[in-house]
């Protein structure tokens, strides 16, 4: 079940993001980053997480692992945040809160 909705968030966030002139590649399956997306010179490394919670939780090692690769890019590493019936967010990685193992999101 976790599956299908986070495959439905993404191809929710690549279809909105399409609309508003980006062009976005996702990738298939438990693959990292989820999604890149281009316009105008600007690039998105994005990650899409999914919660029905106030706050999130991302492991250290995966937070690094996707701003180095943003880096080798010249790109921007975010993170898309759906809350259940809620809608989405976009979130640099500059707002996470750098915890002892993992880094935070208040969502509220």
């Amino acid at each position: 079940m976790a599956y299908k909705k986070g495959y439905a968030f993404e191809r929710e966030l690549k279809k909105d993001l399409e609309n508003k002139g980006w062009c976005v590649i996702r990738s298939g399956g438990s693959k990292k980053p989820d999604m890149v997306a281009a316009k105008n010179g600007k690039i998105l490394i994005i990650e899409c997480k999914s919660t029905t919670k106030d706050n999130i939780y991302l492991e250290k090692e995966e937070v690094e692992k996707m701003k180095k690769t943003a880096q080798s890019f010249g790109a921007e590493c975010i993170y898309a945040v759906k809350r259940n019936n809620k809608g989405f967010c976009l979130i640099d990685t500059d707002q996470l809160v750098e915890k002892e193992n993992s880094y935070f999101i208040s969502l509220k």
